[in-house]
């Protein structure tokens, strides 16, 4: 199983069974969907875990007793990766949700985000990690 995935599920496990705090493995690529997760305000942060070593504990946003998160459903896996062009984010995804989209150009970047700042997107495409369901 990937990092992502261990990330993905440890999180929606958390909020299954109502846990502030998970822990989950200290990676580049989890660090990276963290830092874009706490700064639309999905979680309340991330810290490194001072139970484990490698590992960061992060708490999960709750409001009036409601997860912020509902749900996040992991699209492009090692064995079956999924690609998708710019025109496919803007006539398809912005539809159906809000979906994690690592580029080679601007790092990771949220699906919304290409509709913020079209003029600076446009023509990028890339792999499509996650989508999230609030």
């Amino acid at each position: 199983m990937s990092h992502l995935s261990n990330l993905l599920s440890n999180i929606q496990t958390g909020i299954t069974v109502r846990h502030k705090v998970v822990n989950v493995k200290r990676t580049k690529l989890n660090l990276e969907v963290l830092r874009l997760l706490y700064s639309e305000g999905f979680i309340d942060g991330y810290s490194l875990s001072s139970n484990k070593i490698n590992h960061l504990s992060v708490f999960i946003k709750y409001v009036n007793e409601k997860p912020v998160l509902k749900r996040l459903r992991i699209i492009s896996v090692p064995s079956r990766r999924i690609f998708v062009n710019y025109n496919t984010i803007v006539k398809s995804l912005s539809k159906t949700g809000l979906f994690v989209i690592s580029t080679s150009k601007f790092g990771l970047v949220f699906s919304d985000s290409y509709f913020k700042d079209s003029e600076k997107l446009i023509n990028v495409g890339g792999e499509l990690l996650f989508q999230i369901i609030f």
